[in-house]
Parts: structure tokens; C-alpha cells; sequence
């Protein structure tokens, strides 16, 4: 502490540190619930994604083609550059997707 501060300056600086971090915790808690109702209601939310590779190690990135993404959440579609898939996680129900059925349902 300074000469010009007292105890009670060092608490509501830990007060508000630790309302900070709370608030955080909130809005973070809030993204995943969305995340999770969208997955919940059967649509996929475009969580992962692979690009194009000039020579594709995997049977999935053969039909890319340059700035091409195709989403690994679990429902393969194609978005055109990374704006177009950044805008599809951003906001999966503009265009929804649905997700394929589990095997065996």
C-alpha cells in the first residue's frame, strides 16, 4: 500500500477485481448455454473447421478448394471463405443446419 491509501481502498480494489471475474464467469456461462441450446435443438453450430490443404491428408478436405472451410462439427458443410464460416459460428440459426441423426436412433 501507498502512504495515501488505507485499507479500505485495498478491499473495494479486491471487491472490484472480484466483481469483474464474476461478471466474466457469467457471460461466459451465458455463451455456452447458447452454444449448448443450439446443439440441443438438433443444429450444428460450426464449432470446428478444417481449410484447404494443396494435398489433402484426409478424405474430407479433397473437395475443398482454395479458401474453402468445411465445418468438423458434425455437419460437413462447405462455407465459401473464413468470413462466411465466421459468421455461420456467430450465429448459427441465420442459416440453420441440422445435425444428422446418432447411429442407431
Amino acid at each position: 500500500m501507498y502512504g495515501d491509501e488505507n485499507s479500505s481502498d485495498e478491499l473495494e480494489a479486491i471487491h472490484a477485481a472480484r466483481l469483474d471475474v464474476d461478471l466474466e464467469m457469467a457471460e461466459m456461462n451465458a455463451s455456452a448455454d447458447a452454444w449448448h441450446a443450439v446443439r440441443n435443438r438438433g443444429f450444428c453450430n460450426h464449432g470446428s473447421a478444417v481449410g484447404y490443404l494443396g494435398s489433402p491428408v484426409r478424405e474430407g478436405r479433397k473437395i475443398l478448394k482454395p479458401g474453402q472451410l468445411a465445418c468438423t462439427a458434425g455437419c460437413g458443410t462447405v462455407f465459401a471463405n473464413d468470413e462466411d464460416w465466421y459468421a455461420q459460428c456467430g450465429d448459427p440459426m441465420a442459416n440453420p443446419v441440422a445435425l444428422p441423426a446418432p447411429a442407431g436412433a
